[in-house]
This record gives structure tokens, sequence and C-alpha cells, in this order.
């Protein structure tokens, strides 16, 4: 080919090149320019400025300005810091999840979150069911006074007002002066581990007859002897107490105490017990996992000095899950799947686990104090004389075994409300009412 030629079209290939590099280039800026001054139309179109444009429906939000406590974005009139103006998935036009939305801005919060004890209210609930997201008259922002508030959930707590002995913060409900209402390290959500926490204000005096024992109580859990609320014995002990310790009779239980001596027991695990408390075969399985440890044993389960229960025990929610973690995992995942029909079983909302199950003591299923059906009906006593046919004579299809309450339904892993394993309208039944 002529070289003269081949120039010339090479020449004009470029000139094509240039040219559609330069529309190309064009269009890209005017698209840019269109989208610029769309964007910029559009907000020049808004009828007033945030929040006032807000203001002009919600009313109501323009009068908790003037509350005593304001959330700062709602202060500063950041209302699109939380909500969505257009649309959302959330109630509201939340942006997110509500929890997840306060704790990208409440960091420290979320930093407690990490701790072992995380508050129920929190785990099971939102941030709302305490807080007002806007404006309130109680400090933080609470839905109550802190008092009122933590007897909504813990109304058993109000009736120990009537005992003969108070702590103060307790009467004059200032529960956040020794719990995190949110999450700690420590049980029961306490602010410190309560042999540093009770000293703050209290110095330690505790005796042994004329023995001072300091020595041997300074580091110890002060609640293993004395109650954080109220009790009918001077010094908060209990509210429930061992009679020999009650009765200051020490040396029932343990070698004679004498300063700065280890503290010792005449005997060593359920042996000591069982020098007082006979032992009944129908009542306690002497081979059974939780009393098998010689150190542990009846006081795995049971104070040996003071409780909070009649029985002597210990705070099972903090026992039991130690071992039976996946249960505790279990009920929270229920509690949220039936937040629409909320889980109404006070043992299981309060973690009560004894109030069914007693393991030692007991040779029922499960540990149930009495069979699996009278377990139930004890409370659900209205329930029970309506209920689906139960009993010896009553066959589960699906394994011959008898129908009892809890083949319907479950007690930590329901899915249905009336905490059913399914729906009653269809469901539930024809797990084993098919049709051939």
């Amino acid at each position: 080919m002529n070289k003269k030629v081949y120039d010339q079209k090479s020449l004009i290939n470029n000139k094509k090149l240039v040219k559609l590099t330069n529309l190309m280039f064009i269009t890209m800026i005017t698209i840019y320019f269109l989208l610029f001054t769309a964007s910029a139309f559009a907000e020049g179109e808004l009828k007033a400025k945030i929040p006032d444009l807000c203001y002009q429906c919600h009313t109501k939000l323009k009068e908790s300005l003037l509350s005593n406590n304001l959330h700062f974005p709602f202060k500063d009139g950041k209302c699109i810091v939380c909500h969505d103006t257009h649309a959302s998935n959330m109630k509201d036009l939340i942006k997110e999840d509500i929890n997840f939305l306060c704790l990208s801005c409440h960091d420290g919060i979320k930093k407690t979150l990490k701790n072992n004890y995380v508050h129920q209210a929190l785990k099971k609930g939102i941030c709302t069911d305490c807080h007002y997201p806007h404006g309130g008259q109680n400090k933080h922002l609470l839905i109550r006074d802190e008092k009122n508030l933590c007897w909504g959930c813990h109304e058993t707590l109000k009736e120990q007002l009537k005992r003969t002995y108070a702590h103060l913060p307790f009467k004059e409900g200032e529960c956040a002066s020794c719990h995190n209402p949110h999450a700690s390290s420590e049980e029961n959500q306490l602010l410190d581990k309560p042999d540093r926490m009770c000293k703050k204000c209290h110095t330690a005096k505790c005796k042994a007859g004329e023995v001072s024992i300091t020595f041997a109580t300074e580091n110890m859990d002060c609640t293993s002897c004395h109650g954080g609320h109220a009790s009918n014995t001077i010094s908060l002990l209990g509210p429930y107490g061992h009679t020999a310790f009650l009765e200051k009779k020490c040396e029932q239980c343990h070698e004679p105490i004498l300063t700065d001596r280890k503290i010792t027991t005449k005997s060593s695990g359920k042996n000591l017990c069982f020098n007082c408390h006979k032992v009944d075969p129908a009542k306690l399985k002497e081979k059974d996992v939780h009393i098998n440890d010689a150190k542990g044993a009846c006081v795995m389960c049971h104070n040996p000095h003071a409780s909070k229960n009649k029985t002597l025990t210990v705070k099972e929610s903090l026992l039991c899950f130690t071992c039976h973690e996946t249960t505790e995992r279990r009920i929270i995942t229920m509690e949220k799947a039936l937040r629409a029909s909320p889980v109404r079983c006070t043992p299981i909302k309060e973690r009560k686990c004894f109030e069914c199950h007693v393991p030692p003591h007991s040779n029922n299923k499960l540990y149930f104090k009495v069979d699996e059906i009278q377990t139930c009906a004890r409370c659900h006593v209205a329930q029970h004389k309506v209920a689906h046919p139960l009993g010896e004579n009553v066959k589960d299809p699906r394994d011959g075994k008898p129908i009892t309450c809890i083949t319907c339904h479950s007690m930590h892993s329901a899915k249905a409300e009336f905490m059913l394993y399914f729906d009653r309208k269809r469901q539930l039944c024809i797990q084993c009412h098919k049709k051939s």
C-alpha cells in the first residue's frame, strides 16, 4: 500500500478517535452537571429547613424541646441522623434496628456489652423500652423515674420495702448507685466486686462471737451473707439464713475460730450438711452429678450462711447457665421471636430455674418438682381444666409416649404464641393429626 495513502487513513482514524473521546468527555460532564443541578434543585425545593420542616407535621415533638433532658441529635435538630426522610423497613422511619442505631453513637455502652453479665431488658428488648429517643423529664431520658422503671420488671423487689431494715440506696430508689443498667463484668450487674463496692460506704466489722474475722471476710463477696436490698435481720443478714448462722452458733459447723487462723469446717462436702440434714432417698439422688463434687456438693446450690431465698438457694440464673449455656441462648431467641405475644411464664422471664427444676432433689424427668403435667398445672390451673387430653392413656403417635404439657409447649424454644412449638391454627395439630 502507498505510504502516503496509509498515513492519510491513520490521520483520519486518529481524528475520529479524538472526536469520540471529546464527545464522551462532554457527555460525562453534562451528566455530572445535570445530576448536580438536579440535587441542588431538589434541595432548594424544600419548603423549609430541617427541623422546621419536620415540625410542621410533628408538632408534639417540637413541644418536647421544653423537656428537662434532651437527646443531643434532637436538640440540634438533626432529625435525619436517626430517621430516613422517605422510606424505611423500620417503624417511625428509623434508619436501622434501633439498638444498632443507638450503639452507633453510644460507643461506651457498646463496649460494656462485651462483659459477661448483660441486663435481660437489653438482651431481649430495645433501648426505647427504657429511654425516650427525643426528650423527657427524667435523667438519662428514662421513660419513668429510676425506681419505678426498675420495679416495672423487678416487681418482687418492691415487696422488700416492707421489711424491717432496708439499704438506703434501695429505699431511695437509687438502683444505679450499685448496678450498671446495661452490663457489667460482675454478677447482678454490680458496678464493682462486692467487697470493693460495699467498702466504699461500709467499713468491714465482721465478728464470730467476740473474735474479729475481717481477716477472712475482707475479700469475700459481702452479698454471700448480707442482702443488698432489705431484711428483717439487722445488718441486712439474709433475708433468709441458716439457723446456726443467724443464731451465731458458728461452732456447729466450724472448728473453733481464732484470730488470724484459717477458718475451717468440721468435715467437707455434703458430709457436713448430712450431719444435721438426714438423707431421704426419695428426695435426694446422692450420686447425682450436681452433688458429686466433694468441695462444692450442697453449697453448689445452697448458701451455708444466708440467702435471698427460703431454701437458701443461690441465684440460679448465674449458676445453671454456666453449664446450660445453650438453654440460655435458646430462651433469648424465643423471647425475641415471641415479642408480639410476650413470654408470660414468670420462672422463665426471671430465670428462676428452681421454680420447676430441683436437682438433685427429684427423681422426675428433667428434675421436675412433680410430674410433667402437674409442674405446669400448679400455676396454670384454668388452662389445665380445658387442656388437650393428657396422661398415660393418651399417646403421642410420633413416639408412642404419653402426651404431657411439654409435648406441645416448649419451656425454652417456643416458636408461636402461648409458648407452643408451632402455630396452633394448623401447623401444631397436623404434627400428630395427619390425614391417612
